[in-house]
């Protein structure tokens, strides 16, 4: 018994950052007041003892894209940009224009890595995204690498919340029921 705990202990990282994916692209954080916002909150990806990586997603590809962390958000690390290939939206998608057919979605990704990181520390840091000479910035969050081996976590595991409207609310409970929450990782029921 003790042994598949320990297996499944090793594989919480992996799982979270690989689904951490479908709760972010949920949400949009701009401090701008042009059209453009970020299409997601940025996200925390394959930590190792000493870095982290960090994504967030855009519907423009834009001309550069940096991380900006450390205590005063003065380290810079710039990030690769991809195009995602593969999205499309129907006619039930939950987005502002009405689609009739299935339609490709311009979606781009962006992606660094930040290392220098030390296990137990916690760095602020932000993301920033620049098109036609306007800057779109998330909100500061933190980043660490991976936790100290054997290290106790809080990990909330849920479903697809499918945009219900008390979300927030369950979410806040939680929270106020057992504390901050290290991790949260999604059941996908098919």
């Amino acid at each position: 018994m003790f042994l598949r705990i320990f297996n499944f202990l090793k594989v919480i990282p992996i799982l979270l950052f690989f689904l951490t994916f479908f709760l972010v692209i949920q949400m949009s954080s701009t401090h701008s007041n042009s059209s453009y916002s970020l299409l997601s909150d940025p996200f925390l990806q394959f930590p190792t003892t000493s870095s982290v990586k960090v994504v967030w997603f855009t519907e423009f590809s834009g001309i550069d894209h940096k991380i900006l962390y450390g205590q005063n958000l003065d380290k810079v690390v710039k990030a690769n940009t991809t195009q995602l290939s593969c999205t499309r939206e129907d006619q039930d998608s939950k987005v502002t224009e009405d689609y009739s057919q299935t339609t490709k979605r311009n979606i781009w990704r962006h992606e660094g890595e930040v290392t220098g990181l030390n296990q137990g520390e916690k760095i602020p840091y932000k993301v920033i995204s620049f098109v036609k000479n306007q800057q779109i910035e998330s909100q500061t969050f933190s980043l660490s690498p991976s936790p100290k081996e054997k290290k106790p976590l809080k990990i909330l595991l849920t479903s697809d919340h499918q945009l219900k409207p008390m979300v927030a609310a369950n979410l806040q409970k939680v929270v106020e029921t057992i504390g901050k929450i290290d991790a949260v990782f999604f059941l996908l029921v098919t």
